[in-house]
């Protein structure tokens, strides 16, 4: 674990010290402690830790990104939770024809099998062995195992380059964006979706805040500093997408409930009664439309 002496985003020293939490999803043991930077807000774990200690915060066996089904949704069973305010997917963008594509934390790959069914050639990078191994064994996918500046791809070679809910977990934001502008085609789209450190629920719930995240979640965003540290690696921005769910604000009041049991975020009464999750589904495309949605999406280009 290493001090955070200066900002990642806007290379300010002046910071201050946040919350101390637990892990609140996987039991992972320790207090972790946050530090928020009083310039850009860029939230961040403090001291940080390095990629060996990072991946050993994962359950190889029920981390869910190594175990997300194939199997597309049934048509009817989509359109219900969109009825129901309980669609949540992503807004990826839209190309006129299949290319070359990149997932970073791909975990068992299910996102670049179905890119791969609709004609992309597709490649994936994840740190997990166990998801690795699932992509390969189950999809018959090209997954480098390990980070992105390990894959060492060469330059110009993607066409969409996508990190949905990884960009959060890594330490070195700054490395990896220019790695990621280095291997994409000028052109060429990148994908980036992250928690919302400025949404309504993160500003309510705080240090109990579902998307938090202690201690896999490394550093949270905003539009404005995600945006920030995009352009400052050349980026141009292209569209902005806010997409929460449910989780949000559900899995924030049973973590506040929890606060003194021990339970972790999905145990409780609030997170698993469905009416509720009806009702806060429809608070949250509210949120969304007020752009102060639990998730960021970000479309930049080369």
């Amino acid at each position: 674990m290493i001090a955070v002496n200066y900002c990642p985003n806007c290379n300010s020293r002046e910071k201050k010290h946040l919350y101390r939490v637990p892990d609140r999803h996987y039991g992972i043991k320790g207090l972790y402690d946050f530090s928020t930077c009083l310039n850009c807000s860029l939230l961040f774990l403090d001291p940080m830790p390095n990629d060996e200690e990072l991946m050993s915060f994962y359950p190889e066996e029920s981390y869910y990104s190594y175990h997300v089904n194939y199997d597309p949704e049934v048509k009817w069973k989509e359109v219900l939770r969109k009825l129901l305010f309980l669609n949540s997917k992503t807004k990826d963008p839209v190309f006129k024809r299949p290319g070359a594509m990149l997932d970073i934390g791909c975990g068992n790959g299910w996102f670049i099998y179905k890119m791969k069914n609709l004609g992309w050639n597709v490649k994936g990078v994840e740190p997990s062995k166990a998801g690795a191994e699932a992509g390969r064994r189950i999809g018959g996918l090209d997954i480098h195992h390990g980070d992105l500046l390990t894959a060492n791809y060469p330059s110009d070679s993607f066409d969409y380059i996508r990190s949905n809910h990884s960009f959060e977990h890594i330490s070195n934001p700054n490395e990896v964006l220019d790695e990621i502008y280095r291997i994409l085609k000028p052109g060429g789209k990148v994908f980036i979706g992250v928690p919302n450190i400025n949404s309504y629920t993160g500003n309510l719930f705080k240090g109990y805040w579902y998307y938090l995240g202690a201690p896999v979640h490394t550093f949270n965003y905003s539009n404005r500093n995600l945006s920030s540290l995009l352009a400052k690696h050349n980026f141009k921005n292209i569209k902005v997408n806010f997409n929460s769910n449910y989780n949000g604000i559900l899995g924030s009041l049973q973590i506040f409930l929890n606060r003194n049991n021990g339970k972790m975020s999905n145990e409780g009464f609030i997170i698993n009664f469905f009416p509720f999750r009806i009702f806060a589904g429809f608070l949250s495309k509210i949120s969304n439309l007020l752009k102060k949605g639990d998730c960021i999406e970000v479309i930049f280009e080369k």
